[in-house]
């Protein structure tokens, strides 16, 4: 069985404004799924739909074959969910948060306790596992959120964006949590906007842009998939856009032009020449985040 199963599903706000453009994934059961997008494209709204926290427009969801709007409350006792805008309460301490989370969900308070201690030494939270939740950072009151998640063995847990704010030692340990959680046969739907993060830990993407789907599958498949296997990355704009369009396909972003181009000794006649007229200039594999802004800027402009 599917885990996550969404059918044309859309989204209009207010009438007219359409978040989501029917959008159909499928999505099996133990994966790491992350979906990407940029900001307002609908990744958020999609969550929510499908953690039944907000009404579709149109078309079809299922969680673990559960409809997603006639069969709400069963959805609601197999998964988990960290929300974007979601904050933790300032006078419970950051055990009691867990312990009480778990708790509300059922399981007794010996279990809770001694799940919210195993979870708070995995995420490095010793130190503040008596601490009021006023008392910490915003970072470290987002692992809190993630605690509470990860704790419960939720069949499906549903994180938008968990990592945000955190330290580069604290997302790495929030990514093993995530990985533990997958290898014990729990399904993970999270969005980010950290390409590395989905590129290291993701079994598949999705990309989304406004409200429409528009790439999906395992990031190696993704990438093998482009003609372009090198991008040259040019930390100037003033450069012939024109003359190096022969090269590739150029992108500009900002002050910065990158040249996305099928071999190396493209790249390298790019690099030459931006060496011998005193330009900053580096070239690479393309990434997770080169192929994003390829398809969207492609996207964007078809």
């Amino acid at each position: 069985m599917d885990a996550i199963v969404s059918e044309d599903l859309v989204k209009i706000y207010d009438g007219k404004i359409k978040a989501l453009s029917g959008v159909s994934l499928k999505i099996r059961t133990g994966l790491i799924f992350s979906l990407l997008g940029r900001n307002g494209a609908g990744k958020t709204t999609f969550l929510r739909i499908m953690a039944t926290q907000l009404m579709p427009t149109s078309g079809k969801g299922y969680v673990l074959g559960y409809d997603v709007i006639s069969e709400a409350r069963k959805v609601r006792e197999k998964i988990a969910v960290i929300p974007q805008e979601s904050r933790p309460l300032y006078l419970l301490t950051v055990k009691e948060h867990v312990k009480y989370y778990l708790m509300m969900r059922g399981v007794p308070s010996i279990e809770a306790s001694r799940r919210a201690s195993e979870i708070i030494q995995e995420l490095e939270l010793n130190d503040y596992s008596n601490t009021l939740c006023m008392k910490l950072s915003g970072g470290l009151r987002r692992k809190v959120l993630v605690a509470m998640a990860m704790a419960t063995g939720a069949d499906i847990l549903f994180l938008d964006e968990p990592t945000t704010g955190l330290d580069p030692i604290s997302r790495r340990l929030v990514w093993d949590v995530i990985k533990k959680a997958a290898s014990s046969g729990q399904t993970v739907f999270l969005t980010t906007h950290y390409l590395d993060e989905a590129e290291k830990i993701s079994d598949e993407v999705a990309l989304i842009n406004e409200g429409r789907l528009i790439a999906s599958g395992k990031v190696h498949e993704l990438k093998s998939s482009s003609p372009h296997k090198l991008k040259v990355e040019i930390n100037t704009d003033s450069v012939n856009i024109e003359s190096l369009r022969e090269y590739g396909r150029v992108v500009r972003i900002g002050r910065r032009v990158w040249v996305y181009v099928d071999s190396e000794e493209k790249a390298r006649r790019i690099y030459d020449y931006c060496i011998a007229e005193k330009i900053q200039v580096t070239f690479s594999p393309i990434s997770l985040e080169d192929l994003f802004v390829e398809i969207v800027r492609e996207n964007e402009c078809s």
